[in-house]
């Protein structure tokens, strides 16, 4: 089993790029970056990768189908830098990736870029969200259907970040909560389950769920989002753990 990323730059094509270790503890947590290009994208690519190619995407679009790719194979780099066993990861239930026992992780990929932040730690609940800062119809559609009134009114009322940027930010932390939380309550729930309340810091979105997700998730629970923005792209994330009474708390930030 190797343990470097040599393998993802002998691809027989110009699929992947810009492969980055952002954050490594040794054999205990890793966070992986990479840009992907849909027009480089070919269906032989998952055969070239040794990456299975779901049945379920057999009807995707290409970009589906790349984006897919393009994590599964950060997802397999991070498993061999951990000193895994890779094993197919499959889509499961609301297309939140299995992962193998001892793991837990998390993959987001958004406009040709992708992350993976895997932990080697089943307890611990991981979730990773990347966006693109959105700009026109897609801007207006987060507001109306990712943030409530007041959340709004704070995304326009604030002078610390463009309007598009916090938006954006909230969006996805929202989505990171749900990435971080699902494995643990085990149904679906959508973005007025958990509410924006303010910026902690330098790189901390504080949010607070609006209603009973599980024991450990009860109502008014704040849950500490990380946020990194790059550019054009918003990076979310959080680990959490669990302590002997079940309760969850965030991991201390890197660094």
């Amino acid at each position: 089993m190797r343990n470097d990323l040599s393998f993802l730059t002998e691809q027989p094509s110009e699929f992947l790029s810009k492969i980055a270790i952002l954050r490594e503890e040794k054999d205990e947590l890793i966070e992986l970056e990479a840009y992907y290009a849909v027009e480089a994208y070919d269906r032989f690519l998952f055969d070239a990768c040794d990456i299975d190619f779901p049945p379920k995407l057999t009807n995707a679009v290409p970009k589906r189908q790349s984006e897919f790719l393009a994590g599964r194979i950060l997802a397999r780099a991070a498993l061999e830098r951990l000193h895994r066993a890779y094993v197919p990861i499959a889509i499961g239930e609301w297309g939140y990736p299995v992962w193998p026992r001892g793991i837990s992780g998390s993959i987001s990929h958004s406009h040709g870029k992708c992350a993976c932040l895997v932990v080697a730690d089943e307890a611990k609940l991981v979730g990773i969200d990347i966006e693109k800062v959105s700009t026109g119809a897609s801007l207006e559609a987060i507001l109306q259907e990712a943030l409530n009134l007041e959340e709004r009114q704070r995304v326009f009322e604030q002078t610390a970040f463009d309007a598009a940027v916090l938006a954006t930010l909230i969006f996805s932390a929202k989505e990171t909560v749900y990435k971080t939380l699902y494995p643990l309550v085990r149904t679906f729930f959508g973005f007025e389950a958990a509410v924006f309340n303010g910026i902690r810091g330098n790189n901390i979105a504080s949010l607070s769920i609006a209603h009973s997700l599980h024991d450990a998730v009860p109502h008014g629970k704040e849950i500490s989002i990380q946020f990194e923005i790059d550019g054009e792209f918003v990076k979310t994330w959080s680990i959490l753990e669990r302590d002997m009474q079940g309760s969850l708390s965030a991991r201390p930030p890197a660094g």
